[in-house]
């Protein structure tokens, strides 16, 4: 019998989307069958490529078989090749680790396949295949290869040359002359014929490292300004139509569909101290702009970072930034009380040049010390740590406990379908990464293609109309905010699983967990996001990788 994890398909009210920027790694925490499974896949930089496949079991079942294996969203299940079997870890139970090749670029995703007492369970892990760098010769194979080449052409003029005169002589007889003078006139001509073969790779060699350049994925671009009107400010975003080029028809914006009910996710972070964090979401005026209400932030400089999901299961983040002028116009304006969005929020916290945070001996969480960070109303949030020296490549369960003021467990409520969110910034802006409990793959790419592939159909030849596509979505968007929080809540939630807010390994606190792996040594800041006696709270926390 065949069991596949499908999640719910509710009126095109996808769950949740995760894009990020520097981050090479996908993360699917889920169920396979009845089991759970954590999976950490690090995708080919160059395609076609190999990706590395790392899939651990916390219940370790015994008697089974893994599988994985490329499924791409325009091939279809039956357009893919053969699983490649995944290897058990010796000395580490429950982990298994695997590689496999990416021939293609575009949405895709890795197909994990299970056999246990009879049955198969699959799950698909959405992985968007697309080369991020080009990799450059090790001098040790570049100098053999160099010393066979220069071997290769003196043989070939030396054939050439040979050809032209008396290959064979006999033995005493004297230089022929005529033959000595053909055989000079051959290594001209032998050089010159070799000069032009290597001239000819060399351009052929430049053109298609060229055309490599312009295939490397670069995001999308766009120009962000600020807009007063007389009821507040407001940020407009604008695509920018350059950055468009790449994938084609499938990277037009009008294909874009709803994550959490939302078009788009937009993050700004004040540069230099990320004092300043706001998550918003803005509405679509045409395909390439975007408004939203901004809060109450001071002036500076700002990154800005805007996830989107297409129907096609691409998922990624747009980039941009923006400064609020220090101008009497805009501090009028922001001086005025302004109402945001329901799901809508900012925080200020500490500046990362300021003062440390640093384990407090006096906190324990599941009997380890633990970072603290208060948040508004008295609540406080607890990242569970015991000081451990942070690896990049490792991946860990980043585990946060929140409290109410009496130091009593907080009542968590969904947060756009989620028990928590979590945004992984590099103080340089390098890294950038949404996290969500179950990873930070987008599980609005992982149903498309999960009813992609149910539909059994190939190709791009049965994209809906791009205009028609955008006002359904529109229409559709506009009744799901128009439901109650509770109803819209359940929508969004669906099947996922979230951790029991009574769960024994943590009944004296409110947990919220988000694995990941970090992609780079640095310093990092980590805003966690949970949803609080109906409001929606922010704590920030520093890190070190090393």
């Amino acid at each position: 019998m065949k069991k596949r994890i499908l999640l719910p398909f509710l009126i095109l009210l996808w769950c949740t989307s995760s894009s990020h920027i520097g981050s090479p790694g996908v993360i699917y925490e889920g169920l396979l069958g009845p089991y759970r499974i954590l999976a950490n896949i690090i995708p080919a930089e160059v395609v076609p490529g190999i990706a590395r496949v790392t899939i651990i079991l916390p219940e370790n079942p015994e008697n089974i078989t893994l599988e994985v294996r490329p499924v791409y969203w325009s091939a279809g299940l039956k357009g893919t090749p053969k699983a490649d079997p995944m290897v058990a870890v010796a000395g580490e139970p429950g982990k298994y680790e695997g590689e496999l090749w990416f021939m293609n670029s575009g949405t895709s995703s890795v197909q994990v396949i299970m056999q246990a007492n009879g049955e198969t369970f699959e799950a698909v892990v959405p992985v968007m295949a697309w080369p991020t760098a080009k990799n450059s010769m090790t001098s040790e194979l570049g100098i053999p290869l160099t010393i066979l080449g220069i071997f290769l052409v003196i043989l070939m003029v030396t054939i050439i040359s040979s050809a032209m005169s008396d290959s064979i002589s006999d033995p005493g007889n004297e230089r022929n002359p005529t033959a000595y003078k053909r055989r000079k006139y051959g290594i001209a001509i032998g050089s010159l014929i070799m000069m032009l073969v290597l001239w000819g790779g060399k351009t052929w060699w430049d053109s298609e490292s060229e055309k490599y350049d312009n295939f490397l994925f670069k995001p999308i671009e766009a120009k962000s300004k600020i807009h007063p009107e007389t009821d507040g400010n407001y940020l407009h975003l604008e695509i920018d139509t350059n950055t468009l080029s790449q994938g084609k028809t499938t990277r037009k914006l009008s294909f874009i569909v709803p994550d959490h009910g939302k078009l788009m996710h937009l993050f700004l972070i004040r540069k230099g101290d990320l004092d300043v964090f706001a998550h918003l979401h803005p509405e679509r005026i045409d395909s390439l702009n975007f408004q939203v209400k901004l809060p109450v932030i001071p002036a500076g400089d700002y990154h800005v970072y805007a996830d989107i999901t297409r129907y096609t299961g691409f998922s990624e983040t747009i980039v941009s930034d923006f400064s609020i002028p220090e101008n009497s116009n805009f501090q009028l304006i922001s001086n005025t009380e302004t109402i945001l969005g329901r799901d809508d929020t900012y925080t200020f916290s500490n500046p990362i040049s300021g003062k440390k945070t640093t384990l407090d001996g006096d906190i324990m969480v599941c009997g380890k010390p633990g970072i603290k960070t208060d948040l508004p109303d008295g609540y406080s949030a607890v990242w569970e740590t015991d000081g451990e020296k942070f690896e990049t490549g490792t991946l860990y369960n980043l585990d946060f406990a929140l409290f109410d003021p009496e130091g009593n467990p907080a009542k968590l409520e969904p947060y756009l379908g989620m028990m928590g969110h979590a945004v992984v910034l590099k103080h340089d802006g390098s890294v950038y990464i949404h996290l969500h409990p179950t990873g930070n793959y987008s599980m609005g790419s992982q149903q498309m293609l999960l009813e992609r592939f149910e539909s059994g159909k190939i190709g791009f030849q049965n994209l809906p109309t791009g205009l028609s596509f955008q006002d359904s979505i529109d229409q559709v968007i506009e009744v799901f905010n128009s439901l109650p929080e509770a109803e819209r809540d359940s929508l969004l939630m669906g099947n996922m699983v979230h951790l029991e807010q009574n769960d024994p390994e943590h009944e004296d606190h409110s947990m919220v967990s988000f694995p990941y792996s970090f992609p780079q040594p640095g310093n990092y800041r980590i805003w966690v996001q949970v949803k609080i006696d109906g409001r929606i709270v922010n704590g920030a926390f520093d890190v070190e990788v090393g």
